[in-house]
């Protein structure tokens, strides 16, 4: 299965509460997306997995796959969205005022 198809399932699981199963297809999401050497895939999947992390009360788990996407450069902005909400989400988890 492709990342994109893991990233699916992972949002119909969290619509479904089943949040655990969820975090299992995006950890799928991120080997899929490196294992084809898709980086703009693979952004979106540490974020989604970030996102999921942190919701769930889990902040020191979700800080590595937050600070890989806020370190992510790909020169189209095909990410920026992703790299800006990280840095979002990192500073509220340190504490720090926007």
């Amino acid at each position: 299965m492709d990342a994109s198809r893991h990233l699916l399932r992972a949002r119909e699981l969290l619509e479904r509460g089943r949040p655990e199963l969820a975090e299992s297809a995006l950890s799928d999401a991120i080997d899929a997306s490196a294992q084809a050497d898709d980086l703009v895939m693979l952004t979106r999947a540490r974020m989604a997995l970030g996102e999921l992390l942190s919701s769930e009360g889990r902040d020191e788990e979700a800080i590595p796959f937050l600070q890989a996407v806020v370190r992510t450069e790909i020169a189209d902005g095909s990410v920026d969205l992703e790299v800006k909400a990280a840095a979002r989400l990192l500073r509220r988890i340190r504490g720090i005022p926007e």
